[in-house]
């Protein structure tokens, strides 16, 4: 048996990890490595073919796990390390392991310093620092054509993007409806004072 690979996921989603492991890979190991009896296996995590752990987990434990060789790290809904100087993000810096993945249905939510992230945890250094980086693509006036088409090709190669349609294509088109309501006066007061 080689390493183990860690699947790091919110709390919210072991659950749904453990039941998907063994309906689609019912012969690998699984750990979950959560609640407050992690520890016993803290020392046996390359008997596993899968440790699963939360980002709540992994900053609590870091100073240990830091020192494991995974096979892969997988961050599931990665937009959690979305801010590059959250303890988050700094802990699962910090993991290493041969391969990395990480999956998001929203890579960047508010700003393109959130791609920043994702890829100093993926390929460290590849977009630079994250002055340079903050400097070069995330300015108050945007981001300008030519600089954003350059970003994105650069980019392609690392990121598999599937739509709605791939995913799940028996979900219905998405319909949009506006309805326009009247504001009593005092309700319009307290709108225009927020």
């Amino acid at each position: 048996r080689g390493a183990a690979a860690v699947v790091v996921v919110p709390k919210s989603l072991v659950v749904n990890w453990k039941a998907e492991a063994a309906r689609f890979t019912p012969s690998l190991s699984i750990l979950d490595y959560t609640g407050i009896e992690r520890g016993r296996h803290a020392a046996h995590l390359e008997d596993y073919d899968v440790v699963l752990t939360t980002y709540g987990t992994l900053r609590n434990d870091i100073d240990w796990m830091q020192a494991v060789v995974f096979d892969y790290i997988v961050l599931d809904e990665a937009q959690a390390i979305k801010n590059p100087s959250s303890i988050t993000a700094k802990a699962v810096r910090l993991l290493r392991g041969r391969r990395r993945l990480a999956l998001s249905g929203t890579p960047v939510e508010n700003h393109l310093g959130e791609l920043w992230s994702l890829f100093e945890f993926l390929n460290p250094g590849m977009l630079g620092g994250v002055s340079v980086f903050a400097k070069s693509f995330t300015s108050r006036g945007g981001v300008d054509e030519a600089t954003a088409r350059l970003l994105s090709r650069a980019l392609r190669p690392f990121i598999l993007r599937r739509t709605k349609s791939q995913v799940a294509p028996e979900l219905p088109k998405k319909v949009e409806q506006t309805l326009y309501c009247e504001l009593s006066p005092p309700e319009r007061r307290r709108y225009e004072e927020l």
